[in-house]
């Protein structure tokens, strides 16, 4: 079984408006709304690719209760904490005369120490019967920053993989908690190690400097595919995946749709290389369609043929 972990979870309204401009009365062409935050968009993708998977987080008001029903319509399990404040909405206007994409994200709720101590309990309970722990997005009001650190200590007795998919100071607190995997984009990642990156050489020496910090293996996602630091036979090894970009619906979420596809296949068994390569056809195929977390599993194993996986010379050393 594979949980998702989604404290800030949302419901999300995706609009298609050509030749989207500030201050302009516009109509869509195209649009949709859905249960989202990072967690549940990776729970969708890991649903359709016919995986078992829980969805697990804060739900609350009447906005939560959308997303808890719009994830029962969509026959993926769940078990979220109630609580007493609204659930946030998001809105992403994406504009396909030009590929640019505009995101309003709310908030979010304040969650109350009791309220965080009753989701502790809840996750606990429900790693008994998991191998994978996904944690993914943003945190709401009043939750401290070290919360995913804290969570995968407590799960260390587990014996589950943990996984996190976040930024800033709560990627930064998690990463010295020593987490199997991360997987930050470009920005987050250079937000994490302190520097920015000006070319490819710049980004492997990321990867190397992400294990430094603490996870046992880093991928960091890029427009084209991914660059990754795994372990192959208990050998930290560096990995370039790439695939020829695509002509794009809505890149939203594409990001969730490849980790989706890595934890999927991880879930599997695959070998390393082959993880890779899935999560990013996941996250390519996904900038079809508008709407985070939907993909085409035919599709997707179209587009495997396409994926380039190069080891690199260079190998990693381990931290």
């Amino acid at each position: 079984m594979i949980i998702t972990v989604t404290l800030n979870a949302a419901i999300d309204k995706s609009l298609s408006v050509p030749s989207f401009r500030l201050g302009r009365r516009h109509r869509t062409v195209d649009q949709t709304t859905m249960a989202g935050g990072k967690g549940v968009n990776v729970a969708r993708t890991l649903k359709t690719l016919g995986q078992p998977v829980i969805a697990t987080g804060f739900a609350g008001g009447p906005t939560g209760t959308r997303i808890v029903e719009q994830l029962t319509a969509e026959s993926i399990l769940n078990d979220f904490v109630r609580i007493r404040e609204e659930s946030r909405t998001n809105t992403a206007v994406y504009d396909p005369t030009n590929g640019q994409q505009t995101e309003i994200n709310e908030r979010g709720p304040a969650v109350s120490s009791t309220e965080l101590e009753l989701f502790r309990d809840k996750l606990l309970y429900l790693a008994r019967g998991a191998d994978i722990v996904a944690f993914a997005g943003s945190l709401p009001r009043g939750v401290d920053t070290d919360i995913y650190a804290g969570l995968i200590r407590d799960l260390r007795s587990s014996d589950v993989m943990t996984i996190v998919d976040t930024d800033g100071d709560p990627l930064r607190h998690a990463v010295r908690a020593e987490p199997d995997v991360i997987s930050p984009n470009i920005l987050e990642a250079e937000e994490l190690v302190g520097h920015e990156f000006n070319d490819e050489e710049d980004r492997v020496i990321a990867v190397r400097e992400m294990l430094a910090l603490g996870s046992r293996e880093a991928i960091m996602t890029v427009p084209d595919g991914c660059v990754a630091c795994v372990l192959v036979d208990a050998v930290p090894t560096l990995f370039r995946v790439m695939i020829e970009p695509r002509e794009a619906v809505a890149p939203v979420g594409a990001g969730d749709a490849f980790l989706a596809g890595y934890v999927a296949a991880r879930y599997e068994g695959r070998a390393p290389s082959e993880c890779l390569r899935f999560g990013v056809a996941c996250g390519a195929e996904s900038t079809s369609r508008l709407g985070a977390g939907l993909v085409d599993p035919r599709e997707i194993d179209k587009l495997m043929g396409d994926v380039e996986v190069r080891e690199l010379a260079e190998p990693a050393e381990v931290p």
